[in-house]
């Protein structure tokens, strides 16, 4: 159990890809919620009693919100993660934790290699968005089953004036592991390594990474169940 959770009302729902929605949360009172950086992520709390809570990502960032956006999936399965998000709808209650902030290295002697997979891409396009600010280059791989379920396939477009952007559709799990392996393999010691996505998506990416860069430089921003973080 949490302290000093703090009481939310889930005020709007719209759909950001196929099965993927983004869900706004806010106080009753429409009062500040806590800062946060881009790619940073919330525990949500659907129950208090029963105590449901799961790992989201933030979209956007703002330093004074009055409403947090976060990404969700909410279907009946697949692999791109073990299992749909809990169920939100529009007027339900619910109880956030304060944001967490992934930490990001800004270091011009370093090369930065990103790997988002599902919802994960809101948390690795918020990481992107704060390299590219501090004017530092990376690389960034971002896989979905297809085109249509592809979230926040435009923001990390947006980027590629920045760093090289590249989108994979519908690999299998041969493919997969080749084409990160491939995207791995000019990694130097100092390369930093930040990764978002199902559990069995970011331990493949920690495993090849582990063979080319210092542990301490592999980043996951773990996202779903929280027993999973």
């Amino acid at each position: 159990m949490h302290d000093n959770l703090l009481p939310v009302i889930i005020t709007r729902k719209w759909q950001l890809a196929e099965s993927y929605h983004a869900v706004e949360l806010q106080t009753r009172s429409r009062s500040e919620l806590p800062s946060f950086d881009d790619g940073a992520c919330v525990t949500l709390v659907h129950d208090n009693v029963i105590c449901k809570e799961r790992i989201y990502p933030l979209c956007g960032s703002t330093s004074r919100p009055r409403a947090y956006v976060i990404a969700v999936r909410q279907d009946d399965g697949g692999t791109e993660t073990e299992a749909a998000d809990i169920s939100l709808s529009q007027g339900d209650e619910a109880f956030i934790v304060t944001p967490r902030s992934p930490t990001v290295i800004l270091d011009d002697r370093t090369r930065s290699i990103l790997f988002a997979g599902g919802v994960g891409a809101a948390s690795i396009a918020g990481i992107a968005n704060r390299l590219a600010l501090a004017g530092q280059k990376f690389e960034l791989h971002n896989f979905a089953r297809s085109p249509e379920r592809a979230v926040f396939r435009e923001e990390l477009d947006a980027l590629k004036s920045e760093g090289g952007v590249h989108h994979h559709f519908g690999l299998n799990a041969d493919r997969l592991e080749q084409t990160t392996s491939h995207a791995m393999s000019p990694a130097q010691a100092n390369t930093q390594i930040y990764c978002s996505g199902p559990p069995a998506f970011m331990d493949l990416i920690e495993r090849q990474a582990r063979a080319w860069v210092y542990p301490a430089n592999i980043h996951k921003i773990v996202l779903g169940d929280r027993k999973n973080s």
